[in-house]
């Protein structure tokens, strides 16, 4: 009798040892999340501010009386260009928790890819005038049922990433291919090197890479291009090359 008391007193204790310890990770995994929630709130506040300022400024600008027909026409692009870069981002905030939800859907239709390469382009040559844009596809269109508004979204995160892992005066190329099963759109930029070992976490939601830290942004996304691509059934691919200064190549292909 003794002995069962001793062997059930010795399973209650390791009982409470599991619960204690269970409790203190969850206690650990809140207080990560806590900090993770006020890093993210911080890094959405700045990236709301950035664009904000230079659509005030030449709001202004284009507002004063006598301005010239270039100021302007410089002016407008930029607070465009910049709306946009808003909108991206308010998208972007909104189809993570669709994501989480599972309530995210495509509206497909039929749509250019190249002609919407071309427009996504000129909407950020003003964001980064300091960078040279190079756009490479066929004469002809290449259309599908797709849903270009998520296909704008996706590159519109691809040369966002470009333009701010380069150095200015550098060149962010991108191609437009075809096969006879599938289309093809890359983005190239000659910013830094990403280690092979690091590429997976940068689809996570919220991934950021350690030598990113100095960089501002969300975190969500190449987690939400990855998303819009593979809802069309195609695949996103990062190419870094080994080369220092040599860059890195995203890559995404949609079936026709």
């Amino acid at each position: 009798m003794q002995v069962q008391d001793e062997q059930s007193q010795h399973e209650v204790i390791e009982t409470l040892q599991r619960r204690v310890e269970e409790l203190t990770e969850a206690n650990r995994l809140l207080k990560e999340q806590l900090v993770r929630k006020e890093q993210f709130a911080a890094m959405i506040a700045h990236e709301l501010r950035s664009p904000l300022t230079p659509i005030i400024n030449y709001a202004q600008i284009v507002a004063r009386p006598n301005q010239r027909h270039e100021a302007v026409v410089r002016g407008t692009n930029i607070i465009i260009s910049q709306a946009w870069r808003l909108t991206r981002l308010a998208n972007d905030l909104l189809d993570a928790s669709r994501l989480s939800s599972g309530q995210f859907t495509l509206a497909c239709s039929t749509c250019d890819v190249v002609a919407l390469v071309k427009e996504v382009v000129d909407q950020l040559r003003p964001v980064a005038p300091y960078h040279t844009f190079v756009v490479e596809t066929p004469d002809d269109p290449i259309t599908s049922n797709w849903d270009s508004g998520r296909l704008q979204q996706a590159l519109g995160n691809l040369l966002d990433n470009a333009i701010k892992y380069s150095d200015e005066g550098t060149i962010i190329t991108v191609r437009v291919w075809r096969t006879q099963e599938k289309a093809y759109v890359s983005v190239h930029n000659e910013g830094v090197s990403i280690p092979a070992s690091d590429i997976s976490q940068l689809f996570r939601p919220f991934g950021r890479l350690a030598s990113a830290s100095n960089q501002q942004g969300s975190g969500l996304g190449l987690y939400i291009t990855k998303s819009i691509v593979e809802a069309h059934r195609g695949m996103l691919c990062l190419e870094s090359s080994a080369t220092e200064g040599q860059g890195t190549t995203f890559t995404f292909d949609l079936p026709l």
